[in-house]
């Protein structure tokens, strides 16, 4: 049993369970009311510093004014007489059967960005009843966030909280936070308020979603700086599968200015709440949803690609019957990047296209018979009109005659604009769209061009040609700019070996996404034991046999492999192995 001071008169200290830049946790029993605890003892160099002392009070103080399921409670704590006569200080909080959300991530990282934007929803949710009491957090990044076995997420280490209706605790030089979540005010040096940390949590939200964080350096120093400049890859560009949606949340989040931001961090969270209702996760089941997702994150992440194909599907096509095309090319979008060869999808995007086509051509057909019939009447205007009845456009009728002739109503020449403000969109707000101008500039038999967008991940190292034309980088960004007049086959292939090469049919006008998968890895588990059994992420396998490890999600070709292996005499602890694409690794079982 180990013995600290005088906290043993309330406490029983079983184990040590971690270890901060100011203290040491303990899960512990309070002897009392017979419940596990945990106990975060201030370190005993640190115990004589007043100002340690302050600091340490102040996260008491801090959390003891907050209940809220998404924070981690404070039962008890070392008040400052105490605390001086013991020789230690202590603050007692609910123990977390768990582990923190950066071990949660490490192990096995996030493959869609609505898991991420759920978990982040929960911060955001404790950080709104912290802010209500007056408490800015200014320290949010995954080591603070605890995932419990259930999946219930909690936010905790107020420890460099500030309670803004209280004097600012200042310490020279010293620069309070982890320097990767900070926001731009933080570093330097201004005024921090609510808005601070709305940034942080945009920056959590970035890393779940992206898989690596905005800002990255050499060393603390070049962090800072990028921070300070607040440039860094657009989410969307980072990782397709985010989307406009969440992707616009993400950048407003971490707006360089905090006036840009969202001015308070609950309106961060009916963002993301109708974000993922939009995904077809209603904002009441969340918790039941990262329960299941922590629990089981395999069967989790297979149900879930399923349910976002299908919702996504099905409200792009509602989005279109309300002729709000924008929007749905953009949910559509997000299936593309699920599913790339997605049928359904597809084919109602070549109908949207074949329309378009069609009114466009029907648009140029008639301005040649307006401009033709003008000219007409102006030349022959002191003689009786003959105008030819036969058809004009392609399986109809001409709509002058028919309005001339009496069969016909002015409202038959109300032709639609073939590119109005509802078809405006930004290159970068939506892929799978298309655009399209007339084919037939002015009746003439010159064919127009048609911009076509490609993008390309990893774009890194790629290549792509058209046709029959030569090999050529992909440029950076991995954006491609074609002009086609018809539709053309493309291969995209990466030059250095990381990738299955990959083949799509062009349609002029139509802007695709191409993936190419990182060649998958290869995991042999051997043991000496013949009955031993082993499973490789969460899926049985079998021993001295090769299983490939896909890679379909990973943004730089490597994960973190569980394998596990069961039976008698077999130790049962989980084998965490870093692979490579097209790595081949041996894993053995350890024997007791």
């Amino acid at each position: 049993m180990i013995q600290v001071g005088e906290v043993l008169d309330k406490y029983e200290l079983l184990e040590r369970v971690g270890q901060g830049g100011m203290a040491v946790v303990y899960r512990g029993l309070d002897r009392q009311l017979k419940r596990v605890v945990a106990i975060k003892i201030l370190h005993k160099h640190l115990s004589d510093y007043q100002e340690a002392r302050d600091r340490f009070e102040r996260e008491a103080q801090a959390v003891a004014k907050l209940r809220h399921e998404n924070i981690l409670e404070i039962f008890d704590y070392s008040g400052a007489d105490e605390a001086k006569a013991a020789g230690s200080s202590y603050i007692v909080t609910e123990f977390i059967d768990g582990h923190t959300l950066k071990q949660v991530v490490t192990d096995r990282p996030i493959q869609f960005p609505e898991i991420g934007a759920m978990v982040v929803l929960q911060v955001c949710r404790a950080l709104a009843h912290a802010h209500a009491a007056g408490i800015l957090h200014r320290d949010i990044k995954p080591e603070n966030i605890m995932i419990r076995s259930d999946g219930v997420v909690k936010l905790m280490d107020f420890g460099i909280s500030h309670m803004l209706d209280l004097e600012r605790l200042t310490v020279t030089g010293q620069l309070l936070g982890s320097p990767a979540y900070m926001a731009p005010e933080h570093v330097e040096g201004r005024q921090l308020d609510f808005r601070t940390d709305v940034f942080a949590a945009g920056i959590v939200l970035y890393q779940l979603c992206v898989g690596r964080l905005p800002f990255e350096g050499k060393n603390p120093h070049e962090v800072l700086k990028r921070i300070a400049d607040c440039k860094f890859i657009d989410p969307r560009q980072a990782n397709p599968q985010i989307g406009n949606r969440l992707g616009r949340i993400i950048l407003r989040a971490m707006a360089a200015l905090p006036d840009d931001r969202y001015p308070a961090i609950g309106e961060m969270v009916l963002a993301l709440e109708s974000y993922l209702e939009e995904s077809g996760i209603a904002a009441d089941k969340i918790p039941g949803e990262l329960a299941r997702y922590f629990i089981g994150p395999v069967a989790y992440e297979q149900a879930l690609e399923t349910r976002l194909v299908d919702h996504l599907t099905t409200r792009g096509q509602k989005l279109l019957s309300t002729d709000d095309r924008s929007a749905a090319l953009d949910v559509f979008d997000r299936v593309l990047t699920i599913d790339p060869d997605n049928e359904r999808v597809l084919a109602i995007l070549d109908n949207i296209n074949r329309r378009r086509r069609m009114r466009s051509a029907a648009l140029a057909a008639l301005a040649v018979c307006v401009i033709g019939f003008c000219a007409y009447m102006v030349h022959r205007r002191n003689r009786p009109i003959e105008v030819d009845a036969s058809p004009i456009l392609s399986g109809g009728t001409n709509p002058w005659i028919a309005l001339r002739s009496g069969t016909g109503t002015p409202d038959d020449l109300a032709i639609p604009h073939p590119i109005d403000a509802a078809d405006t969109v930004e290159p970068d707000a939506r892929a799978g769209s298309a655009v399209i101008p007339p084919p037939i500039d002015g009746g003439s038999n010159v064919v127009v061009t048609v911009p076509t967008h490609v993008r390309v991940f990893p774009a890194k190292d790629a290549e792509y040609t058209l046709g029959s034309d030569g090999w050529k980088p992909v440029p950076d960004g991995g954006k491609i700019e074609l002009a086609l007049t018809q539709d053309a086959e493309i291969q995209v292939r990466n030059a250095s070996g990381c990738c299955e090469p990959k083949a799509m049919t062009l349609r002029p006008g139509i802007d695709v996404t191409i993936t190419t998968s990182f060649l998958p890895a290869t995991i042999v588990a051997t043991c000496a034991i013949e009955t031993a059994k082993v499973s490789i992420d969460g899926q049985p396998a079998r021993l001295e046999q090769g299983h490939p490890i896909p890679f379909e999600n990973s943004l730089d070709g490597t994960r973190i492999i569980k394998v596990q292996f069961f039976g008698e005499g077999v130790d049962p602890t989980p084998i965490s192995e870093k692979v490579k694409y097209k790595d081949k690794k041996v894993v053995k079982c350890e024997v007791r």
